[in-house]
């Protein structure tokens, strides 16, 4: 036997490896380090609800300054949908990238679309108006019917208009024409979108600071329903074109 002792954490004659959790100096072991607070934190279900609040907020923020010249609200709507969209296949888009890209990429297509449905929602306000105080009028019930059937017609194409077009390169009226027919096949879900828009003005009224939030929190809400629409087509049936296919899980 060697007069020599091996000193902690020496490796041994025939060449092995120390051995692990060997005490040092200062009676501290050779342990994997600690996970660091970064990681802690994204596992932590508080600390993540509390970023997705903080992400609602901003692209609440955002599409409430986009939308104040009135005219660029078809396009800060797409901007706020492209987002909303991200999170509803569960990822986690860029908040200000993906929104200045939907912003700026579907800028004329959503002007469109917004454009067509704004003029029926006119029409529809004439038609009405027209048929409450012509009392005794000729033409009043017809006026009243077209009234109602543009008014569903406006509804149907609204209700899934805005999340498609953040998510696929259909063009003004052909998306119009898909949105109706997806409403159609799928009419608790474009009610659920107006339930959810109905919801967010009312709180909104009630508390205006909350317009922000509400049309974020809308916005994903309406993703989310036309995601499970997109899914619930039949075997047989195509998604509009440029649609991307919902993520797994």
């Amino acid at each position: 036997m060697s007069r020599r002792r091996r000193r902690a954490g020496a490796p041994p004659v025939g060449g092995g490896r120390p051995t692990e959790r060997e005490p040092e100096r200062g009676g501290r072991s050779r342990g994997p380090p600690p996970p660091r607070g970064g990681a802690m934190h994204q596992e932590n279900p508080f600390v993540r609800g509390l970023t997705r609040l903080a992400d609602l907020v901003v692209v609440g923020l955002l599409w409430t300054v986009a939308a104040l010249p009135l005219v660029t609200l078809p396009a800060a709507t797409t901007g706020l949908c492209a987002v909303a969209d991200g999170w509803a296949v569960g990822g986690s888009p860029p908040v200000w990238r993906t929104f200045v890209e939907g912003f700026r990429r579907r800028f004329a297509r959503g002007l469109a679309v917004g454009g067509v449905l704004g003029l029926g929602a006119v029409l529809v306000a004439t038609d009405v108006a027209f048929g409450l105080r012509a009392e005794g009028a000729p033409l009043r019930g017809a006026v009243l019917t077209c009234g109602v059937a543009l008014a569903a017609a406006v509804a149907l194409a609204g209700a899934f208009a805005f999340p498609l077009l953040a998510l696929t390169t259909d063009a003004a009226l052909p998306l119009l024409r898909n949105a109706t027919l997806l409403a159609c096949a799928n009419p608790l879900g474009a009610l659920g979108v107006w339930a959810t828009v109905a919801a967010g003005a009312g709180a909104s009224l009630a508390v205006p600071p909350l317009l922000p939030l509400a049309a974020a929190a809308g916005a994903v809400a309406a993703a989310r329903l036309t995601r499970l629409a997109l899914a619930r087509l039949p075997a047989g049936a195509t998604a509009p074109a440029g649609a991307r296919a919902p993520a797994a899980g």
